[in-house]
């Protein structure tokens, strides 16, 4: 998990960096938005869509290394198991955790427990563990995914501001993504013909009175 959440953290403030800012007085166009390029809007789809990769379960003998800093704490007298099965019945259950869960529940335990902890005591404080990767991973996809969405409704914009103006030929039309020209024709500024092209309509001219 950690290999794809660098990737994320290195793609996302590097092209945040290489963006600018554009205004425009137009009441069509988006003010104050952050621009993307071809390449940038690529690369931030790619990581809006990026999954998110199962923790590495931790190590056997890392377990076993953290469970025996919890041997500080006295067993119970009617706790029976010990040693090596002891230690295998606790991995058995929490081994499937990565080496940050386990190190977070033997923390907490040395923290606040008095006695060594059962399996369902260690589980209940892994319940409230958090995995930072995960987190991190999903604020950095969200605001992949929200620039590319900001970015495609500034590209509309600016469409519809050129349709409006009439600043398109035929063939930019023609150019246009099918969603873009539909779009276009139920603002009133593109009309779709018999033939299938949608070719602009032409500008209203004022009436008198």
């Amino acid at each position: 998990m950690t290999e794809g959440i660098a990737t994320i953290g290195t793609a996302l403030p590097a092209i945040m960096a290489g963006v600018t800012i554009e205004t425009g007085s137009s009441e069509l166009a988006t003010t104050g938005s952050t621009r993307l390029d071809d390449q940038q809007l690529a690369e931030m789809e790619r990581v809006a869509n990026l999954p998110l990769v199962a923790p590495i379960p931790c190590d056997a003998a890392d377990f076993a290394k953290l469970m025996r800093s919890l041997s500080i704490l006295p067993s119970r007298a009617d706790d029976e198991v010990t040693g090596k099965l002891r230690l295998n019945i606790y991995h058995r259950m929490m081994g499937q955790y990565p080496r940050a869960a386990i190190a977070y529940m033997v923390e907490t335990a040395l923290s606040t427990l008095d006695w060594f902890p059962t399996p369902k005591q260690c589980l209940e404080i892994l319940a409230g563990w958090k995995d930072h990767d995960a987190v991190v991973h999903k604020h950095r996809t969200v605001m992949a995914a929200s620039a590319v969405r900001q970015e495609r409704q500034a590209r509309l914009n600016d469409v519809m501001e050129a349709l409006y103006r009439r600043d398109l030929d035929q063939d930019q039309i023609d150019a246009l993504p099918e969603q873009m020209k539909v779009i276009g024709a139920e603002r009133g500024f593109l009309r779709l013909h018999d033939d299938g092209v949608y070719r602009a309509r032409p500008v209203p001219v004022p009436t008198d009175g």
